[in-house]
């Protein structure tokens, strides 16, 4: 149907991003990288085309092909985690391994913020409710090595470690780096975690002995 159309209307950028669409999905990719070419030559020079012409060239090892038209897709929408991410691929490639260090980190850095750390936020507290605590703990800890200054997450791992663990050397450890965070303005998981640490000082002083070797 695109292709009957394009006879009468071959001036539609619409038309070719559409071919183009159709065969990037499926994975023929030298018919692909010809339509958006041929949609740029009819008037649509977005991001999104210069993105895919790039991905196309990267999956055909063609880095150095790629890299001009990752380049003008980033000028024209800095904000697209893929650009970031194939930038950085390609540059590792050609072995400029600085700029390939900005681009990837760009990379992890934007996506921490997005929903996978909520998510494994929220896992871990499904896991604790599920009794999962290792698991609540993993995923925990996953979503601090990504937002390390996320305050509420020490506070997180800090009471699962103090409900379900005898060792309360990592919960109070925890309890106290939450208390260094901005997040510990939160009045009323100030005043847990501070009367959490005034109960658990007697606990510790028993305990007496390194952390436990289940953190």
């Amino acid at each position: 149907m695109v292709d009957t159309t394009l006879t009468h209307q071959s001036g539609d950028p619409r038309l070719w991003r559409r071919r183009a669409d159709l065969a990037f999905e499926r994975e023929n990719l030298k018919r692909a990288r010809r339509a958006y070419v041929r949609t740029l030559a009819a008037g649509d020079s977005s991001a999104t085309v210069y993105r895919r012409i790039g991905l196309v060239d990267v999956r055909r090892q063609q880095c150095a092909r790629a890299l001009p038209f990752l380049r003008q897709s980033l000028r024209r929408d800095s904000s697209h985690t893929r650009t970031t991410l194939y930038l950085g691929v390609t540059y590792l490639r050609l072995d400029s391994l600085r700029r390939a260090g900005t681009h990837l980190q760009n990379t992890i850095d934007r996506e921490a913020r997005g929903p996978i750390t909520k998510a494994l936020e929220h896992q871990g507290s499904l896991k604790s409710r599920q009794g999962a605590v290792a698991a609540a703990v993993d995923a925990y800890k996953t979503a601090l090595r990504l937002r390390p200054e996320r305050g509420e997450l020490y506070f997180r791992l800090a009471t699962v470690y103090d409900e379900h663990y005898r060792d309360k050397a990592p919960a109070a450890r925890y309890y106290r780096r939450f208390l260094q965070t901005r997040e510990a303005a939160l009045p009323e998981l100030r005043r847990y975690a501070t009367s959490r640490l005034k109960a658990l000082r007697p606990i510790l002083h028993m305990q007496q002995g390194p952390a436990s070797s289940n953190e």
